[in-house]
């Protein structure tokens, strides 16, 4: 069951603005940030790394300034419990599955208009990662602490404000189309936007955020394992 939101649109709004300002903090005072990863050989991943993980910790912390600290809720509210473990079979994998067969028919879709879509600055992250060593901490980042950061924040926080509002179908969808619409990504903000939507329909069955964290790892790290056998296979 998700819990009625203590918080509200102007409480998600200051928190989507603290991580775009932390992302535009990051850009304007990390400039050294490549130079000193490139001693490690990472190079412009180390950058991405670091960035990756402060925005992370900048939306976890947002979220329990705004929904926690100042609207007195709690992190059950935000999702944060436990849950029968079929659900993690049954709407976390497997949904997880039916989101990677829904993008990839979507994606097809998209490139009958727009056939050199040009890739997504993660999926440029893994291109340029070189060997199996330095490509698995960005996967990770992908596969692990963006489907938990993101789902603690669109599911936990977003998805139950517009479900008051709008009830569980149509919130889910507006909570769905404002994901989509967060990735800046004019032509994937259709396949992210349904995607979206049906990981609040999972959190909306499971109760818990760690459900749809599960099925949104398995869309992202299929994803980016595609990657990893179309330019890293004669590497390992």
């Amino acid at each position: 069951m998700v819990a009625k939101p203590r918080w509200g649109f102007l409480d998600i709004i200051i928190v989507y603005l603290g991580i775009l300002g932390t992302g535009i903090i990051v850009s304007l005072l990390g400039s050294n940030i490549p130079q000193i990863a490139a001693g490690f050989g990472l190079g412009d991943i180390g950058f991405f790394l670091f960035a990756f993980l402060l925005q992370f910790l900048a939306t976890i912390g947002l979220v329990y300034i705004m929904a926690v600290v100042v609207a007195q809720g709690s992190w059950s509210d935000l999702g944060i419990k436990s849950t029968h473990p079929n659900n993690y079979l049954e709407y976390g994998v497997l949904g997880g599955v039916l989101l990677v067969i829904l993008v990839v028919f979507l994606g097809a879709f998209i490139k009958q208009f727009q056939p050199e879509l040009p890739p997504q600055y993660y999926e440029e992250m893994l291109r340029s990662a070189g060997n199996l060593p330095v490509f698995i901490p960005v996967f990770l980042a992908g596969v692990v602490l963006a489907p938990i950061s993101e789902e603690i924040f669109y599911r936990g926080m977003v998805y139950p404000v517009f479900r008051e509002y709008l009830g569980p179908f149509w919130g889910a969808i507006g909570a769905g189309l404002i994901f989509g619409l967060a990735h800046w990504d004019l032509w994937r903000a259709l396949p992210l936007s349904i995607g979206g939507a049906v990981l609040c329909y999972i959190y909306e069955k499971t109760g818990s955020i760690w459900v749809p964290a599960v099925a949104h790892g398995i869309w992202n790290g299929t994803m980016a394992l595609a990657v990893y056998l179309s330019i890293f296979k004669g590497l390992v």
